[in-house]
């Protein structure tokens, strides 16, 4: 008996001698199997010769207790996704309905005009330009430090010394 077709499939015969049991060896029952293994085509093609005792039906289908679950988790996730942007506009619509964001901006614009702003201000330049003086003459002195063309005399008397070795 031949077991696959000249596309690689399994022959019906094949199919109907290893669902019923039929006069098959040992390797061509593995041959069967692994083939239906890996091939979808050829599987759903077996059950048409499964005998009708061996496709049994369930003796309570859970189709109805799982949509009821399926819609309840979607609706759970819908709640939760939208619950907060929700909740932040409602806290958005209140606070603006109390005038507290025009209160912010008058009491804003009110403080820049003041003269303890400008001082402030002018505090706050003086100290960065303090600030600034300190950094660069703080840098100039590490380049200072390391500038070898320009920095102290090395002294010719000791060799040792002024290729920066130690002496022994």
């Amino acid at each position: 008996m031949e077991l696959f077709n000249p596309h690689g499939h399994l022959t019906d015969d094949a199919l109907k001698s290893f669902s019923v049991g039929g006069p098959l060896t040992e390797l061509e029952r593995l041959e069967i199997a692994e083939h239906l293994d890996f091939c979808d085509e050829c599987l759903m093609r077996s059950i048409e010769f499964l005998p009708e005792d061996a496709l049994l039906t369930p003796a309570c289908s859970c189709r109805d207790t799982l949509w009821k679950r399926i819609r309840q988790r979607a609706v759970r996730v819908l709640t939760s996704r939208y619950a907060t942007a929700a909740a932040a506009i409602a806290i958005a619509a209140g606070l603006w309905s109390f005038n507290i964001f025009g209160g912010l901006v008058a009491g804003s614009a009110a403080l820049s005009n003041t003269a303890r702003y400008s001082q402030r201000q002018s505090d706050f330049s003086e100290k960065i330009e303090q600030l600034d003086r300190a950094v660069s003459d703080g840098l100039s002195r590490l380049n200072q430090l390391f500038d070898f063309g320009g920095g102290p005399a090395v002294s010719q008397t000791n060799p040792l010394q002024s290729q920066g070795g130690l002496s022994s």
